[in-house]
């Protein structure tokens, strides 16, 4: 069994970052989508830009009222 020690870094003092020097997100992508991209209506295709700390999934399309996703 590994023993974690308690300061919460990595063997190297890094603190889940690759060789580049950049953290992972979530599903080994980038960290997070951030403020650029759009959201996208699936239902009617209608496309607004990404609103920062808003995700596209909390807003609906104000054409057709559908739950918008992320493009």
């Amino acid at each position: 069994m590994k023993r974690r020690n308690s300061t919460g870094m990595g063997k190297r003092g890094g603190q889940g970052q690759n060789r580049d020097g950049q953290g992972r997100g979530r599903m080994g992508g980038p960290l997070a989508g951030g403020a650029v991209g759009t959201c996208l209506c699936p239902k009617c295709g209608r496309r607004e830009p990404h609103e920062r700390g808003v995700p596209c999934v909390q807003k609906q399309c104000p054409k057709c009222g559908t739950a918008m996703t992320r493009e």
